[in-house]
């Protein structure tokens, strides 16, 4: 499809970026937006749905020879772009697209673990990481130490805001997400029918020093459990978990942020897979 230009605040076929919240976009069906040429780039070359593009007429080839056929292009200039977007924005490209979050737990492992054909296995679980930028760094962690999925608790921030889909990189587009409808049940079936051992990222002086783990052993499948930023993980998911390990700290400093944390694990947990 050819590029279309845009030169009216109003034109209603760029209605979706005009001043837009996340929860706006959730609310027209499930949409939402990516922002950056890298990360649009990432969009268009996966396989989610993209609604739309809108660029700046300098980088509007660009996205035009990777974009589906069918996929609109949007040009308008960087000062109108603005005004439609509401926010001062620099980057000179946007996209809507559409979420894809999946809500069986084990239909998934049954894909990944089958086509990556292999018994050993890492995946993040996040009851209640509530900031978007955090969820965002999580996700690319993931994406980088090659966990197989992540899964969400119920009362946890959405992986498509636009800040989180932004930090990740784009890579809420490749690391199958998972929004759990009965997280204690999820947790159950990881382990009896996967195997998963559930671990308990917690910060208690009497819990296993994450640098000891490796010589106790991990299982070779292994779901690591990060709690909320302010409360870290409710007690009522460290006794659903199998063991409880921690980062130990000095010089006086009492924890990490969460997405630090979650490098830290998944370092450790898959540096000898």
């Amino acid at each position: 499809m050819s590029t279309i230009p845009i030169d009216s605040l109003d034109d209603p076929r760029v209605a979706l970026y005009r001043n837009l919240t996340d929860g706006d976009l959730a609310e027209r069906g499930d949409l939402f937006m990516a922002e950056g040429a890298l990360v649009v780039e990432r969009l268009l070359r996966s396989d989610f749905e993209t609604v739309s593009v809108l660029v700046t007429p300098a980088r509007a080839a660009e996205f035009e020879r990777i974009a589906r056929p069918g996929v609109p292009i949007y040009t308008a200039p960087e000062t109108l772009l603005q005004r439609i977007v509401g926010f001062k924005f620099h980057m000179g490209v946007l996209a809507v697209a559409r979420q894809r979050v999946y809500t069986d737990l084990d239909r998934v492992l049954e894909r990944v673990i089958d086509e990556s054909d292999t018994h050993s296995a890492t995946l993040l679980v996040l009851p209640q990481v509530r900031n978007a930028q955090n969820l965002g760094a999580i996700i690319r962690c993931a994406a980088a130490f090659g966990a197989v999925a992540v899964v969400l608790g119920e009362r946890g921030t959405s992986p498509f805001f636009r800040y989180a889909v932004r930090v990740s990189m784009g890579s809420v587009f490749t690391v199958p997400l998972v929004k759990s409808l009965d997280l204690e049940r999820d947790l159950k079936s990881l382990g009896e029918r996967w195997g998963f051992e559930s671990i308990a990222t917690v910060l208690d002086a009497a819990a296993q020093p994450l640098s000891q783990v490796h010589g106790r052993g991990f299982a070779p499948r292994r779901a690591i459990l990060l709690g909320s930023e302010d409360a870290g993980l409710e007690p009522r998911w460290v006794k659903l978990c199998d063991r409880r390990v921690t980062i130990p700290m000095r010089q006086g400093v009492d924890s990490l942020n969460v997405a630090m944390s979650a490098a830290v694990f998944l370092y450790e947990l898959t540096k000898c897979d």
